[in-house]
């Protein structure tokens, strides 16, 4: 890494990796120091590792609490890694692996999960590929709401005027290293997606964290807030995270079956395997009280363990159309794309490790197939079913998975504490 020379004018260095929901967090250094930080790296607090979305830090943990002091953990650089922030001149970011000080990939650090299943894949000659699309909000700072009230899904004119904005996001992204696909408006007013495109799953998973810090940033050098919460207006759309995923072997597509029409027996495994564990493996990809309120009929987020044929209803979708791919559509926009990857391609290579056959296809309506089994439609139900899993024991370190299941249910307590003005309007005259 010392040989790795820094661009000109650079004054400063991020050095950069994911909390457990996928906030970005990190040191910066200046250029001075990078030399020596490029060999040996820099230490930080594990708690970053097992905080709450607000940095809350709790008492105990599976992995420790107060009594046992936080101890460090260790940033190395990555020189793959290593990019201009075309936003900030002057500015360089590079991500890092997290090791324990005695040099061992920490535990809780989800992009060591990840890449642990990446490399399982490869151990039987496979690519993993992936991309992913990702909603959020344009907010006004003051009211945090949208501009207008308008749905405008698919609109090619701004009559909310976030043209500006949302140019500046698509230029500096690129610039910054994530190919971004397309964007448009969503089902909501200020709502908006962006599809990055495939690769490597590490880069994909690595380009969504990136994708949600560089979208916040921008958006507030136009003075407005962007936000991937699950659900931030109960009357308007959520937010999703959609995952297309893929195994290629020598530069072919594993999924493609005999006609460009099916997927193969290896994509089938893996589908079986997908939707076997989708309902174990919620929480990852759903960790907030919040998120589970995006969980509505009608609403394009599915409720039921389903797939289908290039069918937006259901949980799984499968199209083969085109490129030959799977699109698991559960996952919340708050998440951590390392997790939710995680998670997914686990349950893929279990499908194909144990020759898993999917159920029935869902050909219709997925929110009308009541012989479909429901997705969990809240936190507490999801964080059950992930600590009583076998599956998740085995495919992640069993710390990882204990922890993340206690800090989601801290962060449920912060929130089911909370009396709102709903319930006080509702009931308040009344009861």
């Amino acid at each position: 890494m010392a040989k790795i020379q820094l661009p000109d004018g650079t004054h400063t260095v991020e050095l950069v990796f994911a909390d457990a929901f996928g906030v970005l967090r990190g040191k910066r250094i200046p250029a001075s120091q990078w030399e020596k930080v490029a060999e040996t790296g820099v230490a930080a607090s594990s708690a970053a590792l097992i905080w709450g979305v607000r940095c809350e830090l709790r008492d105990e943990s599976p992995a420790g609490g107060m009594a046992e002091g936080f101890p460090d953990m260790k940033l190395i650089p990555r020189e793959e890694s290593l990019r201009k922030v075309p936003w900030k001149p002057g500015v360089v970011q590079v991500g890092c692996d997290i090791y324990t000080m005695d040099g061992v990939p920490h535990p809780l650090c989800a992009r060591n999960a990840l890449a642990s299943v990446v490399h399982s894949f490869a151990d039987l000659g496979y690519q993993v590929k992936a991309a992913i699309e990702m909603e959020f909000y344009l907010l006004d700072p003051e009211t945090a709401q949208p501009r207008g009230t308008e749905v405008n899904c698919y609109g090619i004119a701004d009559p909310e005027g976030y043209g500006p904005v949302l140019e500046d996001i698509q230029v500096l992204v690129e610039e910054y290293g994530i190919a971004v696909e397309a964007w448009n408006y969503e089902y909501a007013p200020g709502q908006f997606e962006v599809n990055v495109r495939y690769d490597d799953a590490l880069k994909a998973a690595e380009d969504g964290v990136l994708l949600k810090n560089a979208v916040k940033e921008i958006a507030l050098k136009h003075g407005v807030v962007a936000t991937f919460m699950g659900k931030p207006f109960g009357h308007l759309a959520g937010s999703g995270m959609h995952v297309h995923q893929s195994l290629w072997n020598d530069g072919v597509n594993a999924f493609a079956g005999g006609t460009t029409r099916e997927l193969s027996d290896l994509g089938r495994h893996y589908l079986g395997g997908l939707q076997k564990h989708i309902r174990d493996l919620t929480l990852f990809g759903s960790p907030s009280l919040n998120d589970f309120k995006r969980r509505q009929e009608g609403s394009f987020c599915p409720t039921r363990a389903t797939w289908g044929d290039d069918n937006r209803t259901v949980a799984i979708r499968v199209i083969t159309a085109d490129s030959c791919r799977i699109e698991q559509r559960d996952a919340a926009a708050s998440a951590n794309p390392y997790l939710v990857l995680a998670a997914q391609l686990a349950a893929g290579r279990e499908g194909i490790a144990k020759g898993i056959e999917p159920p029935a296809k869902c050909e219709g309506n997925s929110y009308t197939d009541t012989q479909a089994e429901l997705l969990p439609q809240s936190a507490v139900e999801a964080a059950e079913l992930l600590q009583a899993s076998e599956f998740a024991h085995r495919a992640f370190p069993p710390l990882l998975t204990d922890t993340f299941v206690d800090t989601a249910r801290w962060e449920y307590r912060q929130l089911a504490g909370h009396v709102s003005d709903f319930e006080r309007a509702r009931f308040v005259g009344v009861i």
